[in-house]
């Protein structure tokens, strides 16, 4: 790089064939391993963007999300939202890069840019269960505090530096987006190091309030050795936390990826169908889905994001008594079905089933009533399949007098809870125990007037984190149930699309 003497430059999208990656600990000895502290920072991310073409850093915000400096994919008129121009690799949770067992690497699928911060959000193919994401900072860096920024960057005397460093920094003058870095003894800021967390310790925990955007460069790897200055420029985050919270953001049940429930039904002319949530707990109009009358065999539907990708997918039990899911696309629609291959064709005798994240770790599971009244809980994988079958202690045999069941998280704790009708006509709530297992039930609103009820689903239909109950009622109406956050229910309002022709549906998810 030219050297230049009026303003700090980005770190960031250097091509590595000429302008590698890294963080170094000395602007005149670059660190060679994998420094003390970098295991402190499991949530920082390389990114490759391209066939090896550029490099960047970022930071595990969301299971899903890494966050990261615009600079890492603009070209000429700035970041192109949706999927990215070329091929991304993003790898979290790996201090070196030659390692495979921690951490996990995944492809990026989407960008979504700040309208007017130096900050581009990265949604990942699939979650990161294994990582723990950064904590967001509430209040900016103060003037004269210690903070911490870490990341890929090249080093001295390496382009591709393979290896995670981290070096202290003292905030300077705190803009109303940026914050000033002033360099410790022997610290410094290269190429690829920009979008890389910068982070202060709050008690026990390190929270980010920047990424790294500008810096001088001294001491790096091709930089003009007349350049000294190592002072840094980064981008404020800690006023922007609603954004990345909504940005990062996924309701339960949505098929389309736009953070809200859909629904899916199968009529009893057997065509299935989806109808888009609008985020107000309407619906929009019908969609008929791939297979045409070939529902007719399917004896229950449940969705679920069973693959990680934070797309709802549709799971049936066919009239053969085998497991099926059909992964979501992202828009609406979905693909061919894969054989769950966990008990073969024993899935025949299932009185009722549902879909939710009861044990926390970011993937659906499966929980089912058996022929016998026993409650199950298949655990999700990930990849579409299920682990073997606990038992659910909680009502030990009596289940089979249950005529409805829909999985939520009505409590807003980050597990699926469990609503179930009974014979008598009283709905109840299980809430989860983050383990598989149930709390004892207790009783909602309405008393016994849920006898009616034909079918019951569960989902965020109003985009506040929280499920949402839609039921059909006795006389084919479809009414809707938001959720309170507390496990409660407020007053039913009636869905408008297909006014009283509910009643002909035949499977309900």
């Amino acid at each position: 790089m030219s050297h230049a003497r009026t303003r700090a430059t980005w770190i960031g999208g250097a091509a590595i064939a000429a302008l590698a990656t890294s963080l170094v600990s000395s602007p005149s000895q670059a660190l060679q391993s994998v420094d003390s502290d970098a295991a402190a920072h499991p949530y920082s991310a390389h990114i490759l963007v391209g066939d090896s073409d550029r490099a960047c850093s970022g930071a595990l915000v969301a299971p899903q999300w890494v966050l990261t400096s615009k600079s890492c994919f603009a070209d000429a008129s700035g970041v192109v939202p949706g999927k990215p121009q070329a091929a991304t690799k993003v790898t979290v949770g790996r201090p070196d890069l030659t390692q495979t067992g921690a951490g996990a690497a995944r492809t990026a699928t989407a960008l979504v840019a700040h309208p007017d911060r130096d900050l581009v959000m990265v949604k990942l193919s699939t979650r990161v269960n294994n990582v723990q994401p950064v904590a967001l900072a509430a209040t900016p860096a103060a003037g004269g505090q210690e903070l911490r920024a870490a990341g890929y960057g090249r080093t001295k005397t390496s382009w591709v530096p393979d290896r995670l460093h981290t070096a202290a920094f003292t905030a300077g003058t705190v803009g109303t987006t940026s914050v000033d870095l002033t360099a410790s003894t022997g610290a410094g800021l290269c190429k690829g190091d920009a979008g890389g967390p910068v982070v202060r310790v709050n008690g026990t925990t390190r929270e980010l309030v920047a990424v790294v955007g500008k810096s001088w460069q001294g001491g790096c790897l091709g930089t003009d050795s007349l350049e000294t200055r190592t002072d840094a420029v980064a981008t404020r985050t800690d006023d922007v936390r609603t954004w990345v919270t909504a940005t990062a953001f996924r309701a339960q049940g949505d098929m389309t990826g736009d953070k809200t429930a859909d629904l899916t039904a199968i009529w009893n002319d057997s065509t299935l169908h989806s109808y888009a949530g609008l985020g107000n707990g309407q619906l929009g109009n019908q969609v008929p889905l791939f297979g045409g009358t070939t529902w007719a065999t399917i004896k229950h539907l449940t969705k679920g994001d069973l693959t990680g990708d934070g797309i709802a997918d549709v799971i049936a039990i066919w009239g053969d008594g085998t497991l099926h899911y059909y992964p979501g696309k992202g828009d609406g629609t979905i693909d061919g079905p894969r054989t769950i291959t966990l008990g073969g064709a024993t899935w025949a005798p299932m009185k009722n089933i549902t879909a939710g994240d009861f044990n926390k770790d970011g993937v659906d599971d499966l929980i089912t009533i058996w022929g016998d009244g026993t409650l199950h809980l298949y655990t999700g994988k990930g990849d579409g399949q299920l682990n073997n079958g606990i038992t659910v202690a909680q009502g030990a045999a009596t289940w089979l007098t249950v005529k409805h069941i829909a999985a939520g998280d009505f409590t807003k704790d980050g597990v699926a809870d469990l609503m179930a009708i009974w014979e008598d006509g009283s709905l109840h709530r299980y809430t989860g125990k983050g383990d598989g297992q149930l709390n004892a039930g207790t009783t909602m609103m309405g008393g016994t007037t849920w006898s009616t009820i034909k079918h019951l689903t569960a989902g965020d239909f109003n985009e506040d984190g929280v499920a949402d109950l839609k039921a059909v009622w006795g006389d084919g109406t479809l009414h809707y149930y938001s959720g309170k956050a507390d496990g409660t229910l407020n007053n039913g309002t009636t869905v408008t699309v297909g006014g009283a022709t509910w009643g002909s549906v035949r499977q309900f998810a």
